[in-house]
């Protein structure tokens, strides 16, 4: 085992480790009910009109048909691109997120608190959200699979999908935000396993890729990279225009809204900045620098190339 596979693995370990954290303090620790608490309140609360309609839909991108369809598309690209091992994880991603998650619910149900002001509670069986878990495994294996230079943008797509189906649950009170943070990291924690596994085949059974030096693999990854970067783009720019579309809709609710939930605001924020630095972090792990074979040698240095 190198030190790149040590360091994933230790990596995900960390990934188990903040998981229980998440746990106990969602579970145990009055000041983290207190937040997740407050966090599912002022979403709930900021969720009415077109928003509702909107999250509605978004929460559906979670859903297992839409999850299969796009982790389907994925691996497809892995493969089409000369990386069979990669198309296999990121099934396997998919798959071993979805178990877990499920037998995570039954083994980690609990009763959770009625938040003040709301006519329903939540169910025992919420721990962590699966819907989180699925997108975030999207995000995921949008990394594994994307060619290098297109790292950065299969990132932030990926990060864009797990946040809005992440805020979505929560807004729609179907989990707390802990819930959500928890799937999160069940998907990383897994990604980064897989990751290790994918380098220490690499590194034991070298993979040649001749595909990579044809003109016509060459062009497919410009493609991909292109592709990968608009719709990265254009899901960005959606999102601002929504942004901008609920602060313009209503000024005045929007600056209530902030003073009267300020720390609703913090939990969305913490939300937001999981949802954005795990993917960016497996990219930045796996790198997104090409990094081409020398003289006339076909193998890879990485698989995840």
């Amino acid at each position: 085992m190198d030190r790149r596979t040590r360091s994933l693995l230790l990596l995900a370990g960390a990934c188990a480790a903040l998981f229980v954290l998440v746990l106990a303090a969602a579970y145990l620790w009055h000041p983290g009910r207190s937040l997740d608490l407050a966090g599912l309140t002022g979403f709930v609360s900021a969720d009415d009109g077109w928003r509702e309609t909107l999250a509605a839909w978004l929460v559906r991108l979670g859903d297992p048909p839409a999850v299969a369809l796009m982790a389907l598309g994925l691996a497809g690209l892995a493969a089409a691109r000369g990386r069979p091992r990669v198309a296999l994880a990121v099934l396997l991603l998919i798959a071993l997120t979805s178990v877990s998650g499920q037998l995570l619910k039954e083994l980690l149900a609990h009763p959770r608190p009625q938040a003040a002001g709301l006519d329903f509670t939540l169910g025992p069986e919420a721990f962590p959200s699966g819907h989180a878990t699925a997108a975030m495994s999207l995000a995921l294996a949008a990394v594994l699979a994307a060619p290098r230079r297109a790292r950065p943008a299969a990132a932030l797509l990926g990060a864009l999908l797990a946040l809005a189906v992440g805020a979505s649950v929560v807004a729609g009170g179907w989990h707390f935000p802990s819930d959500v943070v928890g799937g999160y990291l069940l998907a990383t924690g897994w990604a980064l396993v897989l990751a290790a596994a994918l380098s220490e085949a690499d590194r034991r059974f070298p993979a040649t890729d001749r595909w990579a030096t044809t003109a016509v693999g060459r062009a497919f990854d410009r493609t991909a990279a292109g592709g990968l970067a608009a719709a990265a783009l254009g899901a960005a720019a959606c999102t601002a225009l929504v942004v901008l579309a609920a602060l313009a809709a209503d000024p005045a609710g929007a600056t209530g809204f902030a003073r009267d939930h300020t720390t609703s605001l913090a939990v969305g924020v913490a939300v937001a900045s999981a949802a954005l630095a795990l993917p960016a972090a497996l990219a930045a792990l796996l790198g997104w620098r090409d990094q081409r074979p020398s003289g006339h040698d076909t193998r890879r240095p990485k698989l995840l190339g």
